[in-house]
């Protein structure tokens, strides 16, 4: 029987998904795992399904071609350094990549949800969590239950990122200025934990927040999110 098969649909339980905001450097990737493991979720997280396209030599060999070449070590392997210099601040470009990965990447969140949603039982739907850079930016957050904003002050997730990934200044403020911006992606959110002072203490606020989560009432992934070539659609539950 097809996933999207509404009879299919009404014999699962659903399940709850909680999606992770904040600007570059905000530690959304620390605080996805730490709501992944408090809630025993699957953390789906595009980074990874980006890093799983980049070992496919197919795939680079086409990225070299597009971006003018030179993207590719000796070994075959990308320069993402290289890469980004070359899309971020050129929104043609970055639309060109994302046009690209973007296919992908959203099919194999979608099959992570629908994983999820199939250990699901009706005692209890399970949940998922979802670790999307640009997860306003290309529509995944209509498949939410519950949003959290990750806040820290600007020139501290400089500091961190630049640190991390051995960017410069330059470079953060230009792969922030490709996202939302931070009010948009604040306004949104049902949640918001800070992440200055340490892990630990962001850890302990994503335990505060588990009483709200399990209290969220599930939905099947086909009034979420029908068709995994794309986007998720607001669909009535009713209709």
């Amino acid at each position: 029987m097809d996933s999207s098969d509404p009879a299919l649909s009404r014999l699962r339980p659903g399940l709850r998904v909680v999606g992770v905001l904040g600007g570059v450097g905000s530690g959304k990737s620390t605080a996805a795992r730490f709501l992944a493991e408090a809630l025993a979720a699957p953390h789906l997280d595009a980074d990874t399904e980006v890093a799983r396209l980049f070992a496919d030599p197919g795939l680079l060999a086409r990225l070299d071609q597009e971006f003018g070449g030179g993207l590719l070590d000796l070994k075959g392997q990308l320069n993402r350094t290289e890469l980004g210099e070359r899309i971020f601040g050129d929104p043609e470009r970055r639309r060109t990549l994302e046009s690209i990965l973007h296919p992908a990447v959203r099919r194999a969140l979608w099959q992570g949800l629908q994983d999820a949603e199939s250990t699901s039982s009706e005692k209890e739907p399970g949940f998922a969590v979802l670790d999307v850079p640009l997860l306003i930016e290309n529509g995944l957050s209509i498949a939410c239950d519950f949003l959290v904003y990750v806040r820290v002050p600007s020139s501290l997730r400089c500091e961190r990122a630049c640190m991390r990934h051995g960017w410069n200044e330059a470079t953060w403020h230009a792969r922030e200025a490709a996202q939302a911006p931070l009010s948009e992606k604040e306004s949104a959110a049902d949640a918001i934990l800070g992440n200055a002072s340490g892990v630990e203490d962001l850890r302990a606020a994503v335990e505060g927040l588990l009483p709200r989560l399990h209290a969220l009432p599930p939905r099947s992934l086909r009034d979420r999110w029908p068709d995994p070539d794309r986007p998720p659609i607001a669909v009535d539950p009713k209709s």
